[in-house]
């Protein structure tokens, strides 16, 4: 299923002022990488989804996996989104509205999920935990909510494994880190294994994928969100934060630019 554009359908399109605003728009262009892409999918190959099945998608945005699901449940099957936002949720709502699927979403919280005990046969989120503070509450609520021999699948960087190419390793090393520390959870992915067995799971599968880009396109998004945190928590000055931003947007250009980034998905059963 082909993934939409933000455009005036879309009901945060109203009130671009919003700050859920800029993050849809920050999701669409990230769910259209072609590693996410790739990554998604497979997510759902490790899920196991099957006709008449419940599926849920926590942390959902604006819906893109959801959708995607929606036909791997049919027939007589759900594909459930939650998300905490409440602007996402309703621009999911349109979007799958727009396209004709049959799913439904809830603004809830991981930690608080709005199904009753062993109703889900998967449990899918991407991208969530590393923003979670108590990730042992959420997994104990995905827990409660898996029937018995249902599946866990989540999909998360360690955004202490991200690599950038440049002749200042100590000002990157110093971005980076910074940048990392601005994340609530960051290293959850090396965690997983840990975490999913001491909440119960079993059958616990680590997979970890290291994607690298040359792409100034498509991931020279992150030195600009690096920049700035490192610059905000006081790890670099101005000067030397637009330095080192200016050399990266200067390898751009020059087709010099290098990424890598490592991303860890985990499957369990119930």
């Amino acid at each position: 299923m082909a993934l939409e554009m933000s455009d005036s359908q879309d009901p945060l399109a109203a009130d671009p002022t919003d700050p859920a605003a800029g993050l849809l728009t920050f999701l669409d262009r990230v769910e259209r990488l072609p590693d996410v892409v790739a990554r998604r999918h497979r997510s759902y190959e490790r899920l196991a989804a099957r006709a008449g099945g419940a599926i849920a998608d926590i942390g959902c945005g604006a819906g893109t996996a959801v959708r995607e699901l929606a036909p791997h449940v049919a027939p007589g099957g759900s594909a459930v989104g939650v998300d905490v936002n409440e602007a996402l949720i309703k621009t999911a709502a349109a979007r799958a509205a727009r396209a004709g699927v049959d799913v439904a979403f809830h603004v809830a919280s991981a930690q608080a999920l709005p199904f009753p005990p062993a109703s889900l046969d998967g449990y899918r989120a991407e991208r969530l935990y590393q923003h979670l503070t108590e990730p042992v509450k959420a997994l104990a609520e995905a827990r409660r909510v898996l029937v018995p021999g249902g599946r866990i699948v989540l999909v998360d960087q360690d955004w202490d494994a991200v690599l950038l190419d440049s002749e200042d390793k100590a000002t990157t090393r110093a971005i980076l880190r910074a940048f990392s520390d601005g994340i609530a959870n960051s290293a959850v992915g090396r965690q997983y294994h840990r975490l999913l067995l001491d909440a119960g799971f079993s059958d616990v599968r680590v997979e970890a994928d290291v994607h690298t880009s040359t792409s100034f396109d498509e991931y020279g998004y992150l030195p600009g969100l690096a920049a700035p945190v490192a610059e905000a928590f006081g790890v670099v000055g101005s000067a030397a934060a637009e330095k080192w931003l200016a050399d990266q947007r200067d390898r751009g250009q020059r087709g010099r630019y290098f990424m890598a980034m490592t991303h860890f998905m985990v499957s369990a059963r119930r």
